[in-house]
């Protein structure tokens, strides 16, 4: 009989679903990693629809927001979610209803066998009246989360080998130049990925719910932070300034084309409108001052360039 707790991670393949993933298997617990494709480099062994890690309580299962087609035998012995899986908006016209259903049948299966806690990773840009669809959506499945064993996580823009920050490094080694919206003055919150994964680990101990905004209290400008990572890599770049019309206009021109970008005019218009989030409570609530973006930034550079 396992004793240990079990966890269910949706979007487990992702930035921070895998880190999750990780963490929690390595301190012993039963994963059950729900992923749209079941990794093929890790030489899973299949038993029925469950795809098993060698040598550890870890399982993969193919899941899909579209379809929330999965075995409900699994969530007997599942105490806590996190739910981190998403499909953007870029990649299919319905994301959005998409994300909201296959959220709601996930929690209808969570309400069903009585699961400890739900955990929701949303994002500081969640607003009812968001600017961006992002935000709008983001917001809606918050919204679904209203129970009392449900937490929402809005982090700040998360530093680590993944996800916006390692698409940022790839972008810059390859151009060497960056461009800064109208001279890169939005203010961002930064939150290290071990920070974030640490902060869940406590959000469970804790049994916190409601919902928490976590980050590096203080705010920085993008052109601080770029000109940080810069220093730390040991890039060599130019900075451009460019009028926030100029890069919309941009985009819209890629986009009648048809063309594929890494930016899209959804986070364009989000990047316009960052404003700064009280976080002080949060880090109370959780226990721990997750490190500036200084220190992340470090961290970061250990990580991608340890041996």
């Amino acid at each position: 009989m396992n004793l240990s707790p079990t966890i269910l991670i949706t979007g487990a393949n992702g930035f921070i679903g895998s880190a999750l993933v990780d963490y929690f298997s390595n301190k012993g617990w039963k994963v059950y990693a729900l992923v749209h494709n079941i990794p093929k480099t890790l030489n899973l062994q299949r038993q029925g629809e469950l795809y098993t890690k060698h040598n550890s309580d870890v399982h993969y299962i193919k899941y899909s927001l579209e379809k929330g087609v999965i075995d409900e035998s699994i969530f007997v012995d599942v105490d806590y979610i996190v739910h981190c899986a998403y499909m953007k908006n870029e990649n299919n016209s319905n994301a959005f209803q998409i994300n909201v259903d296959g959220s709601k049948r996930l929690l209808e299966l969570s309400r069903k066998y009585d699961i400890k806690k739900n955990i929701f990773l949303s994002s500081m840009s969640a607003q009812e009246n968001a600017p961006t669809i992002y935000g709008k959506q983001k917001f809606a499945i918050e919204k679904l989360f209203n129970s009392p064993q449900d937490i929402v996580i809005r982090p700040g823009l998360v530093i680590g080998n993944g996800g916006l920050i390692k698409d940022m490094i790839a972008f810059i080694k390859k151009r060497k130049v960056i461009p800064l919206i109208n001279g890169g003055k939005q203010p961002i919150q930064t939150l290290y990925i071990d920070d974030l994964v640490l902060a869940i680990d406590k959000i469970v101990e804790k049994n916190i719910n409601g919902t928490l905004t976590i980050s590096e209290s203080e705010p920085i400008t993008y052109k601080q932070f770029y000109r940080e990572l810069c220093s730390v890599f040991g890039f060599n770049v130019k900075f451009i300034s460019v009028p926030y019309y100029l890069f919309y206009a941009a985009i819209s021109f890629a986009d009648a084309l048809k063309m594929q970008l890494t930016v899209s005019k959804d986070s364009l218009v989000g990047l316009k409108n960052l404003k700064v989030h009280e976080v002080n409570n949060s880090i109370l609530e959780i226990g721990f001052v997750p490190r500036n973006f200084k220190k992340g930034l470090r961290s970061l550079y250990v990580e991608m360039t340890k041996d």
